[in-house]
């Protein structure tokens, strides 16, 4: 078992006079994500253009050269409580724009960053550059990524971060990526987390939400409740298609009792097997009865899939 507790954050994109008044409350929801238990808090994309309506300037004129000085205020507040960070920014990387989320550790250290793929049509014209990814080792874990429009071209974004052995994809954003997202966490079989400030997402390996919220909630534009969004993911699991591996999950479940949990989704023929003890790994329970996951089953039926697939990924 490996549980982490991963929190989204919906901020506004209205009332906010300055950058510093929107790293505040990004600071104070941080906060209370780490009161809450969360050992990750994942924020909206580019969180410098939340203050933008109350001036009248193009978004480029709010790129930051020095991002690390200029958002101390949050990145200290998240390393003082010990949470790990996703900041999503618009930042100046020589000439030319760069939109990016960096991932910061709990004692505040930069693990990575990720910058956009593929960059909106109003990013290109401001001169904001894609870039190809790899992804970001987090506690253990490797950590995909995506930054909005992204997630709509699967193949070249996730595809490639997969195949070096992706156990969740995080996705700053400012589109709320609908049913296509849950399709992607059961094609890809790995929890998806969306920080998209209308509505938050958090999704499990077979595509059902955990938690979800934000603006469009009555409540929270009454500005009662929490903008906060958490669930508990147990990164020890793995989704298997009933073909081949249905034979043996009643053997499974009588040799390891309440060491694991099994889930049977019918109307996408798959299991969802995970390990409930500190002292069994899903791959110790995956090798004890030959299993094999849905991605790699169905890449060893699908030669040009399978060429691509990674011989480290089992999940």
């Amino acid at each position: 078992m490996n549980e982490k507790t991963i929190a989204t954050i919906a901020l506004s994109d209205q009332g906010f006079a300055d950058l510093q008044a929107v790293l505040r409350e990004a600071a104070h929801w941080v906060e209370a994500a780490s009161v809450q238990g969360a050992d990750l808090a994942v924020l909206p994309e580019t969180v410098n253009l939340l203050h933008r309506s109350a001036h009248d300037a193009p978004p480029e004129h709010f790129a930051l050269e020095d991002w690390r000085t200029e958002t101390a205020i949050l990145r200290e507040a998240a390393a003082k409580h010990r949470i790990s960070l996703v900041l999503p920014l618009l930042v100046r990387d020589g000439a030319s724009l760069a939109n990016r989320f960096y991932l910061l550790s709990r004692d505040g250290s930069e693990l990575g960053f990720y910058q956009k793929q593929v960059p909106a049509t109003g990013e290109r014209l401001a001169g904001v550059q894609p870039a190809h990814n790899t992804p970001l080792r987090w506690e253990g874990l490797t950590l995909g990524g995506g930054i909005c429009i992204d997630v709509y071209f699967p193949n070249s974004v996730f595809d490639p971060q997969m195949e070096a052995g992706a156990d969740l994809f995080v996705i700053p954003s400012m589109t709320p990526a609908g049913a296509f997202l849950d399709s992607c966490a059961v094609l890809y079989g790995v929890p998806f987390v969306l920080a998209y400030s209308p509505w938050s997402r958090i999704l499990d390996r077979d595509g059902k939400e955990l938690a979800a919220g934000g603006f469009r909630s009555e409540t929270l534009r009454a500005s009662l409740g929490s903008p906060m969004q958490q669930a508990k993911i147990n990164f020890d699991a793995v989704s298997l298609f009933a073909d081949f591996n249905g034979e043996k999950i009643l053997a499974l479940q009588r040799h390891y009792g309440p060491k694991v949990r099994v889930r049977f989704d019918q109307s996408n023929c798959l299991f969802f097997v995970e390990s409930r003890s500190v002292d069994l790994s899903i791959g110790e329970i995956m090798r004890e009865f030959g299993l094999i996951s849905r991605r790699d089953y169905f890449a060893q039926l699908d030669p040009e899939m399978a060429t691509r697939s990674s011989a480290k990924n089992i999940l």
